[in-house]
């Protein structure tokens, strides 16, 4: 079986809702084709929006996509889904399982209620990254994500576990009411970051943050170590490279519980 391939045909400016992709079960390829997809006030076939081609319906690429396609991975379960080019808002929003890599952009709110699977943003994550969707009051319930650059404002809001690597800058209002969960930041962290955070370990190279936090005595690098090695070895590159962090836990003003390592 070949990838499902869909090469996108939209050149004007209306927004297309992609949540449909996560519930295709069909490996027929002219079942795949002759799919209505609503877009704007009218149904097309699927194959008057994209070139089709593959029968794969667990393993998805998007070619041409832009940043008028939302919610791309919606709920999405065991499949993997490749896109080459930006995408709208939404992206990979209530994840439960699989993978999505991202050759590009994400819009608003990418991960946002993500419940498990692995997303990877090889660009830039706009405002919202892992924010809280409509009607529920958590963020990242699980799950691994990786923005190789930079994040916008208002991101990572009440992250309950999982893991985020962020290889460059994030805005202002992160990690807002931090629950658990593991974060790297390896470039610069905005105004008011972890406010009324609980726990959670934050790896940064950002010295500036640790201004609030009390340093801590007679380090234990046992946790530091493995999960260097671990994150590394996922990511076959050097994410984390020092080998003699300083270590911050609790805050000197609301003494929340969060492990600062500073890398």
């Amino acid at each position: 079986m070949k990838p499902l391939t869909l090469k996108c045909k939209i050149k004007d400016r209306q927004r297309l809702d992609m949540s449909w992709l996560s519930n295709l079960k069909t490996s027929k390829l002219s079942d795949i084709k002759n799919l209505l997809i609503s877009y704007g006030s009218k149904q097309y076939k699927l194959s008057s929006l994209f070139n089709v081609s593959g029968d794969n319906y667990k393993d998805i690429v998007i070619k041409n996509s832009n940043d008028h396609l939302d919610n791309i991975g919606s709920a999405l379960e065991d499949k993997k889904i490749t896109i080459n080019g930006n995408v709208g808002y939404g992206l990979a929003k209530g994840m439960i399982s699989g993978e999505i890599i991202l050759n590009g952009n994400a819009g608003r709110n990418a991960c946002s209620g993500m419940k498990g699977g692995s997303v990877s943003i090889l660009g830039n994550a706009d405002d919202g990254l892992c924010s809280l969707p409509t009607s529920m009051n958590e963020g990242l319930v699980d799950g691994f994500i990786y923005v190789r650059k930079n994040v916008g404002d208002n991101s990572i809001i009440r992250m309950r576990r999982g893991n985020i690597i962020i290889g460059g800058n994030i805005g202002s209002g992160a990690c807002l009411e931090l629950i658990s969960g593991s974060i790297i930041i390896l470039g610069k962290i905005g105004k008011n970051f972890c406010h009324n955070a609980r726990r959670g370990t934050i790896f940064t190279k950002d010295k500036s943050i640790s201004r609030q936090y009390i340093k801590a005595n007679k380090t234990d690098l046992t946790f530091f170590n493995f999960y260097k090695m671990k994150i590394n070895k996922i990511l076959n590159q050097n994410v984390i490279s020092s080998s003699r962090p300083s270590r911050y836990f609790g805050t000197k003003s609301e003494r929340k519980l969060v492990e600062l390592f500073v890398i």
